[in-house]
């Protein structure tokens, strides 16, 4: 099987051959990225945190491929860069606010919309991300996606803040009672499908809730 699979995979590569970024992602490490992280970390909306910027083509690229490739690969890099982040900023909250032994929540889909794609790529984020590092303990059930939202990207600011009202679900509201929360996701624009998920959280007994992106 890996011969078939090794021989399949040189022939697509020949019938359709990568493009440069195609290539110059596949060079890209934690190291070579740093360059690129945002100086600040907090978006426009400060309870957002985001490592880099999304107009850098890249960077883009390699969401892209994360979100649509199901690169492992560059899931395992932004991994790395977002352990980095989050022990940094755990030690701060820990000092400032008592922010320890947090929940890591990646941003869910809708089941249709997992059913088309196959994966969440924010769920292959998180878990690479407990992999490097176990100050998180990974949980994709408690939240839920229950309204299927067209998607955020063709939509204006005050459209992709009404598409998410009331879309996201909390399973067992015993299990976040009185817990430090992390959402993550790959991208955020306006910030209105993590502020939804942090609102539901908190309002079903989360004790503090923080929410980072790879991008904005």
């Amino acid at each position: 099987m890996y011969k078939l699979n090794k021989a399949l995979g040189t022939i697509f590569d020949f019938l359709f051959p990568k493009s440069e970024l195609d290539l110059q992602i596949e060079k890209e490490t934690p190291q070579t990225l740093a360059g690129k992280l945002l100086q600040g970390r907090e978006t426009e909306n400060r309870s957002i945190y985001a490592l880099f910027d999304y107009r850098d083509e890249v960077i883009r690229h390699m969401i892209w491929a994360l979100k649509y490739r199901r690169n492992r690969e560059v899931a395992k890099t932004f991994a790395v860069l977002l352990s980095d982040f989050l022990v940094e900023e755990f030690s701060d909250l820990s000092v400032y606010s008592d922010f320890n032994k947090p929940i890591l929540i990646p941003v869910p889909l809708f089941k249709k919309r997992f059913r088309e794609r196959g994966f969440n790529q924010s769920e292959l984020l998180a878990k690479e991300l407990v992999k490097i590092n176990d100050f998180c303990t990974l949980n994709t059930k408690i939240l839920k996606k229950i309204k299927n939202t067209p998607h955020q990207t063709n939509l204006h600011r005050h459209k992709r803040l009404k598409n998410v009202i009331d879309s996201f679900g909390v399973t067992n509201p015993e299990i976040i009672k009185n817990r430090n929360i992390v959402v993550l996701d790959d991208v955020t624009t306006t910030g209105a499908t993590l502020n939804e998920a942090k609102k539901i959280l908190l309002k079903s007994g989360a004790k503090k809730v923080i929410c980072v992106a790879v991008a904005h």
